[in-house]
């Protein structure tokens, strides 16, 4: 209860800051502890997809969960280590070191990856492939269908989160955030005081929304902006909304009708 009425608190310090003709802010929880344990979910993974309809999907250790239908995906034990809807609604899933798709209540492998338990970040033509166990798996790789896969560029060391909007790509390091544009240039873009970067989310080509120490950032045009304090581990977009997961408290909320502009700090005098 403690932790939901914190996030009521962060909607109400947002409504309390904009003009009377901005919508006001708007929370939806979707899951909470309880209903994790009702629906005889193992603890949560940090693992979050919601796919071009709304469908999200979370994770335990070796299944996936449909949290619009309250059903498992899988029928048997499968370990996952990320997954991800691409346009077209197909969902993605890393089990290992292979990365294919759910259906029929099976993970189908199609492609061996460089390593065990990558996670992914999926653009509209493109299929990106990243981090793993062990802190020194530094690498980017874009999927091909026909090679498996290919070497895009290398982190300075290991890559918090990513995602990908456009023909732009983001990743994070450490509390730096990079932008890899289509011509394969590596520009950082955005450098926190405080903890790693743990989530990164595009809501639109010029906004992203991340968390760094459960701490909700947006960036705009060179700007950022703390939202709130305390909020989650993963966060994804769909269609103007914020989806947010908590691991630690096992739970999704959404966020709706957020501010769209992201003013610069104003200067010391």
């Amino acid at each position: 209860m403690r932790y939901f009425l914190g996030i009521c608190v962060f909607v109400l310090s947002m409504i309390s800051s904009l003009a009377a003709e901005t919508p006001i802010p708007s929370l939806t929880v979707i899951l909470t502890a309880e209903r994790v344990k009702a629906a005889k979910l193992e603890p949560l993974a940090p693992i979050l997809a919601v796919s071009h309809r709304g469908t999200a999907v979370v994770a335990e250790p070796n299944n996936l969960f449909l949290v619009n239908s309250r059903k498992f995906l899988f029928d048997a034990s499968t370990p996952v280590s990320d997954c991800a809807f691409t346009p077209d609604g197909a969902l993605l899933v890393v089990s290992g070191r292979k990365l294919g798709y759910c259906a029929g209540g099976r993970f189908h492998p199609q492609i061996d990856l460089p390593e065990n338990a990558m996670r992914l970040a999926v653009g509209q033509n493109r299929i990106y492939v990243y981090g793993g166990d062990n802190d020194r798996a530094t690498s980017i790789y874009v999927i091909d269908p026909q090679r498996g896969h290919a070497k895009l560029c290398d982190a300075p060391s290991a890559i918090g989160a990513a995602a990908a909007v456009g023909g732009a790509l983001y990743f994070s390091v450490a509390n730096d955030i990079f932008q890899v544009a289509p011509d394969g240039d590596v520009n950082l873009i955005c450098r926190l005081p405080g903890p790693p970067v743990t989530s990164i989310t595009p809501a639109g080509e010029d906004t992203l929304y991340f968390l760094a120490g459960r701490a909700l950032y947006a960036w705009q045009i060179g700007n950022v902006a703390i939202f709130g304090e305390n909020l989650g581990d993963v966060t994804r977009w769909h269609d103007g909304k914020l989806y947010v997961l908590d691991v630690q408290k096992q739970s999704l909320v959404r966020l709706e009708s957020l501010p769209t502009r992201v003013d610069a700090p104003p200067e010391t005098p």
